[in-house]
């Protein structure tokens, strides 16, 4: 019993939801069938595990003196995870203001409760525009607004009071499609640059390229249309990540960013400065050195406004802790990265918290010279990420290197080759960028054993 479906949703719920969902039992406008509530009382005993759960002894509890009917518990389980789906329903509903004020809207509309409409009217409108919390959501609702307002003339035979709110409507659906249309294509390009996704067939950057998206800015701007300068913003996050990576390009990205970084919600920041990052790494990766100093200043800055992470509850992702602290490695920021790991290390998942600090302590040891520590710290981790076992391997092998022990850096050195050449989630910069170094480490050492074996023998 304790996989069926029931149990599944019974298992995920909180404590606090257990209770709220008991309530939602008890009320007679959502349930009539006593017997449910005696039946989740039953169940919820040995909630989470529901090892003990066993169909047959609740059945006698709930049916006294009556033969089992396995019809019967069918029946109940279907009911109560029904009524579960309806809870969740409801609580989902009651995050979800903006749709329910929408709702709402549209029922004062049917209702014909004019001053109720225009009050709340007003009040949702502002809250859509407050500065600090916009988003593509809040376009897509302003749309959604003005067509309820074009539902209420309509409904009132003012077809003349629609015009104008025909027009609006159409502006915040471009808004909102805008915004949609560059954040996908940014994380398009993220995916492509640090993991290595291709797509042989891609619509969206297909549409992008073959509209005018600057022309149509330029228009907003110059006739003054409400949030044109939102929608530069995002048009900027797209070609600063586009061939030929134009520097200008990225400069007035970071320059509408910091103007507007108090306007939007920090979800829409958080992706935001993940393209101003996106365009760093490129930049690096193609040997712009200089832009390790800009990239560990956009670090600093998100750490400094608290946009590192997706949500305050969400946890920093292991790619946003390791680069940040490779970065501030290549400006010898070591006291800093200290201080980083210890402040930071413990907000990673805990599914990858203890490596992911494990290596940036290695990192630090190597660092300081300790490299037989550093052997000793990385042979305890077992990565999951690709990004984590070249680490590791750089590591050891660097290692290796310093404390002259020859035979196992060139033994690894196979090995490490074909793993990156192996490794598809690696970016094609990436996968070179580490060859170039294997094979570089390795004629290294072959000299500097060539040069061993002559003085040995002068």
């Amino acid at each position: 019993m304790n996989k069926s479906k029931l149990i599944i949703l019974l298992r995920s719920f909180s404590k606090e939801e257990l209770k709220k969902f008991k309530d939602f039992l008890l009320s007679p406008y959502f349930n009539k069938n006593k017997t449910l509530i005696k039946y989740y009382a039953e169940l919820i005993k040995d909630h989470p595990q529901f090892e003990k759960s066993d169909k047959e002894k609740i059945y006698t509890k709930l049916f006294k003196g009556k033969n089992y009917n396995e019809q019967v518990m069918k029946n109940l389980t279907s009911d109560l995870k029904k009524l579960c789906m309806d809870f969740l329903i409801i609580e989902i509903g009651k995050n979800d203001k903006y749709e329910n004020k929408l709702n709402l809207l549209r029922q004062m509309i049917l209702r014909k409760a004019d001053p109720v409409f225009y009050s709340e009217l007003k009040i949702f409108e502002a809250e859509l525009k407050q500065v600090s919390e916009l988003s593509e959501k809040n376009f897509y609702f302003l749309y959604q607004l003005e067509d309820a307002k074009i539902s209420f003339h309509l409904e009132r035979n003012e077809q003349p009071l629609v015009f104008d709110k025909v027009l609006k409507s159409g502006e915040y659906l471009i808004l909102f499609f805008l915004l949609n249309l560059t954040k996908t294509i940014s994380n398009l390009n993220v995916n492509r640059q640090s993991f290595n996704v291709k797509h042989n067939v891609n619509l969206v950057q297909e549409f992008f390229e073959n509209t005018d998206v600057e022309k149509i800015i330029e228009y907003m701007k110059s006739n003054a249309i409400e949030f044109s300068e939102t929608a530069e913003l995002y048009y900027y996050r797209i070609i600063c990540n586009t061939p030929p990576y134009d520097e200008k390009n990225y400069f007035k990205f970071k320059d509408l960013v910091l103007r507007n970084i108090n306007s939007l919600n920090r979800v829409e920041v958080y992706g935001l400065f993940n393209a101003l990052e996106t365009f760093c790494l490129i930049k690096i990766n193609s040997g712009a050195s200089d832009f390790n100093r800009e990239l560990f200043e956009i670090f600093r800055l998100e750490m400094e406004k608290d946009f590192y992470k997706y949500s305050e509850s969400s946890p920093l992702t292991f790619m946003k802790f390791r680069n940040t602290y490779l970065t501030a490695f290549t400006l010898h920021e070591y006291e800093w990265i200290e201080n980083f790991i210890k402040d930071y290390g413990k907000e990673i998942i805990e599914s990858d918290r203890e490596n992911a600090v494990k290596i940036a302590n290695a990192q630090l040891d190597f660092e300081r010279g300790n490299y037989e520590k550093v052997l000793e710290s990385v042979a305890g981790v077992n990565a999951d990420h690709a990004y984590s076992k070249i680490d590791i391997r750089n590591l050891t092998l660097m290692s290796y290197y310093e404390l002259n022990h020859t035979e196992s850096a060139l033994s690894m050195i196979d090995s490490y080759r074909h793993f990156i050449n192996n490794s598809n989630n690696l970016s094609e910069v990436f996968r070179e960028s580490h060859l170039r170094f294997v094979n570089s480490l390795n004629s290294l050492i072959l000299y500097k054993g060539k040069i061993k074996k002559k003085n040995s023998m002068s």
